[in-house]
């Protein structure tokens, strides 16, 4: 752990329990709302060490900042993501309406988009550092 990233720590603690308890207030159970307090604070250590941002200690609960590399490969990611969500909407629309298919398919559109951010921003991440 880095030192001038405390305060970042602490404060995504903070974050991390308020997901928990927010998650238990509304009905959810107590260990799936503590697995979603660890799995968010993982992630917030993950996203701070994973070397795709510049650490700005100048403000110390919001450290992480994007490069010029970090935003082309977030605008490259996000516009995959939503050609191929809304392309995959649009023919599970298609298929529900003109095949006749039962039950609400479209609603799918939105984790295929969400998958195909995730996928093209790791391996452009993942290109970069082989070259």
């Amino acid at each position: 752990m880095k030192k001038e990233l405390i305060p970042y720590y602490v404060s995504r603690a903070v974050l991390s329990v308020a997901f928990t308890l927010a998650f238990i207030y509304l009905g959810g159970t107590i260990w799936v709302g503590i697995l979603l307090g660890v799995v968010s604070f993982a992630g917030f250590i993950w996203y701070a060490h994973s070397g795709r941002f510049v650490i700005d200690t100048s403000s110390p609960l919001t450290p992480l900042r994007r490069d010029a590399r970090g935003k082309v490969i977030r605008d490259r990611a996000a516009a995959a993501g939503i050609s191929v969500g809304g392309t995959a909407f649009f023919l599970l629309f298609l298929a529900r309406n003109l095949l006749g298919w039962n039950g609400n398919l479209d609603s799918l559109a939105l984790p295929v988009g969400v998958i195909t951010y995730f996928v093209v921003s790791n391996f452009l991440y993942a290109a970069h550092k082989d070259s």
